[in-house]
C-alpha cells in the first residue's frame, strides 16, 4: 500500500509516465489479481535478468528500465528521468495504424503499451494484503512488442474507449528505456 501511494503521487506529475503491471506469481495464495497477466510476470523476470538480480518481488518499482527497488524518493525519480534528447522519437496515429520512428543505431525493443488511465482499485482477497483495497495507477492491460527495422515500425492497434497507449523504446541488451511517448 505505501508503494502504491507513492506511485499515485508520482502519477500526478505530467512529465512522469507511471504504469502498473499486475503479476501472477502470487496466484498460489488462492487469490488472483484481476489485473495480473503472465506476460507481465515474464516482463518482471526479464528485468530481473537484465539487472542481474536474484529474484522478483512486489512491490517493485522500476525506474526507466535501469533500476529497481521497493522504495524510492521523489528525488530518486527526478535523478533517473529519461534524458531530454532521447532518440528523436516520433509516434503518429492514423486511424488504427501507429507509426513509430526513432533515431538510434542501438539494438532496441519497441513496445506499445495499452493501459487504463487514472486510478483503478483491486480488492485483495488473500495474502499479506488480504482484506485491503489497493489503489493502482494507469493499469497496463496489454503490451505488444513491434517489429523494429532499425529506423521505424508500424503496428495496427484499434483505439479502444477508456484505453490510452504509450510507446517504450528499450535498449535490447540492458532493458533501459531510451525514450518513451504517450500516443495522442
Amino acid at each position: 500500500p505505501s508503494a502504491n501511494k507513492f506511485v499515485s503521487k508520482l502519477a500526478d506529475d505530467p512529465s512522469t509516465l507511471v504504469l502498473s503491471y499486475g503479476v501472477t506469481y502470487w496466484d498460489y495464495l488462492g487469490w488472483k489479481d484481476t489485473f495480473g497477466d503472465p506476460k507481465f510476470t515474464q516482463r518482471q523476470r526479464d528485468y530481473r535478468d537484465a539487472f542481474g538480480a536474484a529474484n522478483i518481488y512486489t512491490p517493485q518499482i522500476v525506474l526507466g528500465g535501469s533500476a529497481h527497488s521497493p522504495r524510492y524518493s521523489k528525488r530518486d525519480v527526478a535523478d533517473m528521468a529519461l534524458p531530454d534528447e532521447g532518440l528523436d522519437l516520433s509516434v503518429l496515429r492514423s486511424g488504427d495504424t501507429i507509426t513509430i520512428a526513432a533515431n538510434t543505431e542501438k539494438q532496441v525493443i519497441v513496445d506499445v503499451v495499452s493501459y487504463t488511465p487514472g486510478e483503478q482499485t483491486v480488492d485483495v482477497k488473500r495474502g499479506e494484503n488480504g482484506g485491503r483495497t489497493l489503489k493502482l495507477m494507469n493499469v497496463v492491460t496489454d503490451v505488444q512488442t513491434v517489429e523494429w527495422n532499425g529506423q521505424s515500425a508500424t503496428v495496427t492497434m484499434p483505439k479502444i474507449d477508456g484505453t490510452e497507449y504509450a510507446v517504450l523504446v528499450h535498449d535490447r541488451l540492458t532493458a533501459k528505456i531510451l525514450d518513451a511517448e504517450i500516443i495522442d
